[in-house]
């Protein structure tokens, strides 16, 4: 057996193998052997086939299955042998007629097409990266109360209605569709004249209604009156709507209740100590936030300052024919997608060069700890702010159970420490900016 390379470009090289049929001929006839061992052919004893008969059933598949094998492990070692970056993986060249296993097959001669990305070095010390902080203005601290009021409010009977009141009743019209339970809300009603017909009713008034001008979308109909959305697009008229029950949601006032709801029992005694916790919170999260930008832009930074090149047309074949089973992955697709998908590699090259020049491996506690914080950010994102340490660590263990959700979570903890090795050696350039404008700077 005998392998060689020839270089088409720096990123471009195609490799020729040649193998005897004394390389490949042993390995056919002892998986032959095995499966005859295990095989069960009418008329014989499970395993006691002639070689002969399970040679003439699945010969020339176990053949085909045998050589793509020795293909795969002989380019395998000699990539590794030779220390070759490749992209993707070699595949048969073009041009070459495939082997046809149908036939009487001898000594093999087959090409494959190699595409191969140059390694990165990386000096983080010569580049500069902005790190952009986050400042807590009183504003963001009150719009936050005012969202843990409102996550904290709840529903509260009242006399009268008002503009954004839940009205419980019946709702009938004299030989039409009725419904003696129903719930409408005024602060949707669409038509101002029907609405101001609530305002200010109580428990056991009737208030007549045209649904169709309250309400104009069907859907919404279908629901008042529990019918479906063909009969609701029927209903004219004014109906006869009987108040039981008026409702309003309240936010939860700002006392000690509130207080240890959010951040647990006695942790804070005052609404000062409140706003303080509540400034302190922010700032985590958004040093989260900061931390994300900086990635991105060191990543933007390091691609556009290493400006690797790939070789793009073999790229885009291996693309298609790893693809090759997914309906939604077209033409099209490729082309819009490819310029995004190249930094991706790019960065994973560079992500690689950075993680091996400076000793980053990952643990599977870093893992487990990657996942927690995962966690903890899905929760605050629901202003869940206090979760124990064993739920957080129940969570994570969830996640980590799936293999897709696992293997995503080691990518984001390698990606987290190499940004992290980044950040301590890059030039950072200081900068402070408000809520309002940090989203804006991921456009850039």
């Amino acid at each position: 057996m005998n392998i060689s390379r020839e270089n088409v470009d720096a990123l471009n090289a195609v490799i020729t193998l040649k193998v005897e049929k004394a390389d490949y001929e042993p390995k056919v006839e002892a998986a032959l052997k095995n499966y005859a061992k295990k095989v069960n052919i009418p008329g014989f004893r499970p395993g006691k086939a002639p070689i002969a008969m399970v040679k003439k059933q699945v010969g020339k598949a176990i053949l085909a299955e045998e050589v793509n094998k020795l293909f795969d492990e002989t380019i395998n070692n000699y990539i590794k042998d030779n220390n070759i970056n490749v992209v993707g993986q070699p595949l048969p060249a073009e041009g070459q007629d495939p082997i046809d296993f149908d036939k009487e097959v001898g000594d093999i001669t087959f090409k494959f097409d190699m595409g191969i990305a140059p390694k990165p070095s990386v000096e983080l010390e010569s580049v500069e990266v902005p790190y952009y902080t986050i400042e807590v203005s009183d504003e963001d601290v009150d719009l936050q109360i005012k969202t843990l009021t409102q996550r904290f409010g709840t529903n509260e009977t009242v006399d009268t209605v008002g503009e954004k009141s839940m009205i419980k009743g019946s709702v009938k019209q004299e030989g039409a569709f009725s419904n003696e339970s129903t719930v409408i809300s005024t602060s949707v009603i669409k038509d101002e004249a029907e609405k101001a017909k609530f305002i200010g009713k109580k428990v056991g008034d009737v208030v007549k209604v045209d649904l169709k001008k309250a309400y104009p979308n069907d859907t919404e109909i279908s629901y008042i009156l529990s019918i479906s959305k063909e009969d609701a697009a029927k209903v004219e008229g004014e109906y006869d709507f009987t108040i039981t029950e008026v409702t309003e949601f309240k936010d939860a006032e700002l006392n000690q209740d509130i207080f240890d709801q959010v951040y647990g029992k006695d942790a804070v005694k005052s609404l000062d100590e409140f706003k303080a916790k509540t400034k302190e919170d922010l700032a985590e999260q958004f040093t989260v936030q900061q931390d994300y930008l900086f990635a991105h832009k060191l990543r933007k930074t390091l691609v556009a300052k290493a400006n690797i090149e790939l070789p793009e047309a073999f790229m885009k074949r291996w693309l298609t024919v790893i693809n090759h089973d997914n309906k939604n992955f077209t033409s099209e697709v490729l082309e819009n997608e490819f310029p995004q998908l190249l930094d991706e590699y790019r960065w994973t090259e560079l992500r690689q060069a950075i993680a091996e020049a400076n000793g980053v491996k990952i643990s599977d506690k870093e893992v487990i700890a990657y996942a927690k914080k995962a966690a903890k950010t899905q929760f605050a994102q629901y202003g869940m702010t206090n979760i124990p340490e064993a739920a957080l660590e129940n969570y994570a263990g969830s996640l980590l159970k799936d293999n897709e959700q696992r293997e995503q979570m080691v990518m984001g903890a390698i990606n987290d420490a190499v940004v992290a090795v980044a950040k301590e050696k890059v030039k950072l350039q200081q900068k402070t900016t408000t809520r309002a404008e940090f989203g804006k700077l991921f456009e850039d």
